[in-house]
């Protein structure tokens, strides 16, 4: 299918590892115009490489980092037209009575998961709603709507996603401007590099489709939310998840 990507200015925060790296190369195939960040400056300068694209150090919890990486889109394409926010942290799994407020875990995932969303479509709303076009996908979790022990802190930040997701659309629809979420469910990344295979093979009995996920099974997804075909799509979490939950 061709999703009339090509030509399309794309803003992938977290975009040089996990599921924005692999979206950011199932974008490049579409053609789109690349602007990457991300905090780790080696990794995001060997992917703008491989793929053509900027790359810009940004740490989302900082706002002012999050309008310079939108300005940088601006003066490098003259616009924006998909921004996906797919930096995230998950934190040490354990249960809350184990965790300690203080130890920083909570405001990590607070801050980027949350509030670094947040900032990042603050910093494109304007512009979106000025050229009355524009896709924004951000990247919550299946842990977001059903949540589970041992993630419970890192769930509410992305049921936090989720909500927002949901009401920046309806201000935003009068506009021309989708805005969505994908949930995935675990999906083996280096946020999740705890996992091993036999943690795999024992957690994939709760999945119908027998294994967890990968990026190359998300990125589709957020690339189709991003294209002209999804122009009826608004306000939605989206699970890809194997089928855990069925939610």
């Amino acid at each position: 299918m061709d999703l009339q990507l090509a030509g399309k200015v794309v803003v992938i925060t977290g975009g040089a590892s996990g599921i924005g790296l692999v979206a950011a190369r199932t974008f490049a195939a579409e053609g789109a115009r690349l602007v990457l960040g991300d905090v780790n400056e080696g990794a995001l300068a060997s992917v703008a490489a491989e793929l053509g694209a900027v790359g810009q150090r940004v740490d989302v919890r900082a706002s002012a980092q999050c309008v310079a990486l939108i300005e940088r889109a601006v003066a490098e394409f003259g616009r924006v037209d998909v921004l996906v926010n797919s930096a995230g942290v998950g934190g040490i799994p354990r249960l809350v009575l184990e965790s300690d407020p203080e130890d920083g875990d909570w405001d990590a995932m607070l801050d980027v998961n949350l509030r670094g969303t947040m900032h990042c479509c603050r910093a494109v709303a304007e512009r979106m709603a000025a050229q009355r076009s524009g896709r924004i996908v951000n990247l919550a979790s299946e842990a977001g709507k059903l949540n589970e022990k041992r993630i419970v802190v890192y769930g509410a930040t992305k049921g936090g996603v989720i909500a927002f997701t949901k009401g920046l659309a309806i201000e935003l629809g009068r506009f021309g401007v989708t805005v969505n979420a994908v949930c995935p469910g675990v999906t083996r990344t280096p946020m999740t590099s705890y996992i091993t295979d036999a943690m795999e093979r024992e957690w994939s009995r709760f999945y119908p489709l027998g294994r967890l996920g990968r990026p190359e099974d998300i990125a589709p997804m957020i690339a189709f939310l991003a294209s002209a075909q999804a122009s009826w799509i608004t306000g939605q979490a989206i699970s890809v998840n194997g089928g855990f939950g069925r939610s």
